[in-house]
């Protein structure tokens, strides 16, 4: 079967966007990069039957490029939009959406954007710690990471990447400190006993031969194996034992190789599910409709059943559900006025609409408080 691509560019603010559609003739699927400036950000794969008709599958390249070139044009497009707006929560969204689908530079510059708006604003923070560190600006990670820690300590989310920022500026003893803060706030936190061990791996490596009991192999080897009882996924993985026997030989470097790795492995599996939705947001950035608020809501009641503790996702969904209440509420209200327009005499219509109306306000300013509009 003949090898087809397709290749787009775009240009905005002296960035260049490069999407790169092709099929494998191979493994039979056809798979969609893009890249910012040359940098890889996303590769999306579409399967399709080896034997396929070789005009099929051009239509599945065509198809599937358009469908990326109008997703990434449609990024670019709110960005300037929402950056016109200068509304905090609708920036930080969007920065969200920037982040997952690692457009990074452009997520920073939305973030910093929510925090000049509205200083204090914790999960801009924090999310521009994690932007910054993949962007391998550890020392500026570090500072965003402080500020969200600083305005919510008792955030166990926000510790853990406060403990990633520091382990990767090789500050392994500051991590220690977070990670162990994240799990007396949780102690179920699979991500940061990970990270506590590689935060004493490191700091065994940075201790030389000398390093003693602090720094213990077994030490390690449990917060490792704690990590993997909550997530046991990780010891699916070939570079699981590997790393296990690599750290029971005193092959400390490659263990924390393989050990990022397997860690490094869930943040990506994540940052994918997360893309597709957040992804939802640009085309609807206020969440104004009833319908994007039921589905976001549904999403998030989904993705804390399989993960309780994440903060983030706990005070999103209260104010997804606030929203939701907010609207319906309004519906009511006009409900009631209507049926006092056809019928004025109908018993009780006159308070309900009042006493409606009243509570409106109330869940409106409930909102807005917790937003920070009010």
């Amino acid at each position: 079967m003949e090898t087809y691509r397709i290749n787009s560019k775009l240009r905005e603010d002296d960035r260049e966007y490069l999407i790169h559609t092709t099929n494998d003739p191979s493994v039979g699927s056809v798979s969609t990069t893009v890249f910012v400036d040359g940098v890889q950000t996303e590769t999306v794969s579409c399967p399709h039957p080896t034997e396929s008709d070789p005009q099929e599958v051009l239509s599945l390249v065509k198809m599937t490029h358009g469908e990326k070139k109008k997703e990434v044009e449609t990024l670019l497009r709110t960005y300037h939009e929402v950056v016109q707006q200068g509304d905090p929560d609708t920036t930080y969204q969007l920065g969200t959406a920037f982040f997952y689908k690692r457009f990074f530079s452009e997520a920073a510059r939305l973030f910093v954007q929510a925090e000049q708006l509205r200083p204090g604003h914790h999960q801009a923070a924090n999310y521009l710690g994690m932007t910054y560190l993949a962007l391998g600006r550890f020392e500026e990670a570090v500072e965003a990471a402080r500020r969200a820690v600083s305005s919510r300590p008792g955030y166990a989310d926000y510790r853990n990447n406060l403990g990633e920022a520091y382990l990767a500026d090789n500050d392994p003893e500051a991590a220690i400190v977070e990670f162990q803060q994240a799990i007396s706030i949780n102690m179920y936190y699979g991500d940061a006993y990970l990270n506590l061990g590689l935060a004493y791996l490191l700091a065994s490596i940075n201790a030389g031969p000398a390093a003693g009991k602090t720094h213990s192999v077994e030490k390690i080897t449990g917060y490792v194996h704690k990590a993997s009882l909550i997530y046991p996924e990780f010891k699916k993985r070939s570079d699981f034992d590997e790393g296990m026997r690599a750290l029971s030989s005193g092959d400390r470097g490659r263990a924390l190789i393989l050990f990022k790795e397997i860690r490094d492995a869930r943040k990506e599996s994540r940052r994918k599910e997360f893309s597709a939705f957040y992804m939802r947001f640009v085309t609807s950035p206020g969440l104004a409709t009833e319908k994007a608020l039921v589905e976001r809501i549904s999403f998030l009641e989904g993705e804390l059943r399989r993960n309780p503790t994440y903060v983030d996702l706990q005070a999103e969904l209260a104010h997804c559900y606030l929203e939701h209440a907010r609207l319906t509420w309004r519906k009511g209200v006009e409900q009631f006025r209507k049926t006092a327009e056809m019928n004025s005499s109908l018993p009780g219509i006159v308070e309900a609409v009042n006493q409606s109306d009243q509570v409106r306000h109330l869940i409106d300013d409930a909102v807005g408080k917790i937003t920070g509009k009010r």
